[in-house]
């Protein structure tokens, strides 16, 4: 956070959106109680899977992976719209904690990075949400966080279906550094999965620009 934030939590600290606890906007305790176990079910062909991408469908992405902290509902829901809606950069904090203590260990040349949110949202909101979201990740993990993608248009994906948000998605990202994304192996971050329309993008575009391995952590599924 930065200077303003840390003062401002200091004069008007935020209260747990659960039981209004002062201090954060979930506290620890509310944490472990409404953080539920991701669905059971793959984003795909929602059949059940223990992960978000069935061992069926992978071979249909350049994804190899995709791990998911929490349901897209209840306490999840409200401390994303926190984030992405009300402006309150520490969600990005405790949605980073809340998805490293369910992740397992990955190689120290693993790079995070994260899908970049349309330009109108950033200047909107005056940051970009997946990309705090991965800033905190990577501290807590000691790993590297770079801005490998460059987005691409302006595409709204509200109320779309999965096949209108993959024609959205076509050509949506750009790399930025071929040097950088070669050979590496590669985690994306993202705050919600949906269809997984642009998860699915963002790792092609890294495959395609030589990336090793690419895998994606999303903090909720929707």
């Amino acid at each position: 956070m930065s200077v303003l934030e840390d003062l401002l939590a200091i004069i008007a600290p935020h209260h747990c959106l659960r039981c209004d606890r002062e201090g954060a906007l979930l506290c620890a305790w509310c944490s472990l109680e409404v953080l539920g176990r991701p669905p059971q079910r793959c984003y795909r062909c929602r059949r059940s899977s223990p992960a978000a991408l069935c061992l069926q469908c992978r071979p249909q992405t350049a994804l190899t992976y995709i791990w998911v902290r929490t349901p897209y509902h209840d306490a999840a829901q409200a401390l994303v719209a926190e984030l992405k809606f009300k402006h309150a950069r520490a969600a990005a904090q405790e949605i980073a904690c809340a998805m490293a203590d369910r992740l397992p260990y990955f190689p120290a040349d693993t790079v995070l990075t994260h899908v970049p949110a349309a330009s109108s949202h950033v200047r909107q909101r005056g940051f970009d949400q997946a990309a705090l979201i991965a800033y905190e990740l990577a501290k807590l993990r000691g790993l590297p966080h770079l801005t490998l993608l460059g987005r691409i248009g302006q595409q709204r994906q509200v109320g779309a279906d999965r096949q209108q948000r993959m024609q959205q998605m076509q050509k949506a990202f750009r790399p930025l550094s071929k040097k950088m994304i070669k050979d590496a192996r590669i985690l994306i971050i993202d705050d919600v999965l949906t269809t997984g329309s642009t998860l699915e993008a963002a790792a092609a575009t890294l495959h395609a620009a030589g990336a090793k391995r690419v895998a994606a952590a999303t903090f909720a599924q929707a």
